[in-house]
């Protein structure tokens, strides 16, 4: 069985354990030309989905000849559906591997902007000694938190939550019990369950149809007390109606690993909002925690391949 894995980083323990299943018939490719030099008699292609490129897409077009398969080293797959793969090609992603890095992040986003942190930063940066912020602060305990897509990154985020003394309301497409919520509401419903919540949490999955899921109206139906996070993808929230909703007091804070666009311009309004964090979309750092759970999905998934079985975390395009 013939493997590429193209990626830009963390692919050593991944290359690893690929080989103890197939041996050294694993290339690592390092740029569209070295895919495409290298992908003619592979079997398997490993690839994070944002180096998935239209040049990416035409390569595996024209020369992956043998290509049965696609696992991604990712989560997402926004950009591999956006420009395509071969047909009769099973793609699959990287399931749960990224779940505690990235529900760690969407915690730490919610903390920062619930306790005012960028207030106090601020402070921190004049040198002054000002508790004013400290009177806004709120802590997760015994708040209803609404954590919109409840697969396993919104899962791992409601579980967390509920052990800082929180209600979880899972807002899913079909609204179906989960164990990690203690209530669940389909999607259709957002709008009645957005004035309830002390807070949302977005870790939808990717698709078109939630652009701008939350824009002015959305926010208008918030608590002014209630406290927005966004660790999912960036178009899911209208970046230019939370930056007037921030600035006109319309909700209290928001922290967001993603933005639309991104990277966001210099001089984009949503960059002087009050109370909000923004990071570069980088939630799945984690040092070496996420490349292991990475190679091991992956592993486990070719380890089932090469004994016939159905190949898990299959993504239907």
């Amino acid at each position: 069985m013939r493997v590429v894995v193209r990626s830009l980083q963390a692919t050593a323990p991944i290359v690893a354990r690929l080989r103890e299943l197939v041996g050294e018939n694993v290339v690592v490719a390092n740029d569209d030309a070295e895919l495409a030099a290298s992908i003619g008699a592979a079997e398997l292609l490993l690839i994070s989905d944002n180096l998935f490129s239209a040049e990416t897409a035409r390569i595996l077009r024209e020369r992956a000849t043998s290509l049965k398969w696609i696992q991604l080293l990712s989560a997402g797959y926004d950009a591999v559906g956006r420009h395509g793969i071969p047909p009769g090609v099973i793609l699959t992603n990287a399931g749960a591997a990224f779940a505690p890095s990235v529900a760690t992040q969407a915690i730490a986003l919610l903390l920062g902007v619930e306790r005012q942190i960028p207030a106090f930063l601020g402070s921190q940066k004049r040198h002054a000694w000002d508790r004013s912020p400290a009177s806004r602060c709120a802590i997760p305990f015994d708040s209803a938190i609404a954590v919109i897509g409840f697969g396993h990154i919104g899962s791992e985020i409601g579980r967390i939550l509920r052990s800082f003394g929180a209600r979880i309301i899972a807002v899913t497409r079909r609204g179906l019990p989960h164990p990690d919520a203690d209530e669940s509401r389909p999607v259709a419903e957002l709008e009645a369950v957005l004035p309830h919540a002390d807070a949302v949490v977005i870790a939808l999955a990717a698709g078109p149809e939630s652009r701008h899921l939350f824009g002015a109206t959305q926010f208008s139906l918030m608590k002014r007390s209630a406290f927005l996070v966004n660790i999912a993808r960036g178009y899911i929230v209208d970046c230019i109606a939370l930056a007037d909703a921030l600035k006109n007091g319309v909700i209290a804070g928001a922290g967001l690993d993603v933005t639309d666009p991104e990277p966001m311009p210099q001089h984009h309004p949503l960059w002087d909002a009050p109370n909000l964090i923004i990071l570069p979309h980088m939630a799945g750092a984690s040092g070496s925690v996420t490349a292991r759970r990475v190679a091991k999905v992956a592993g486990d998934n070719v380890a089932r391949w090469l004994k016939g079985e159905k190949l898990a975390h299959i993504v239907a395009l």
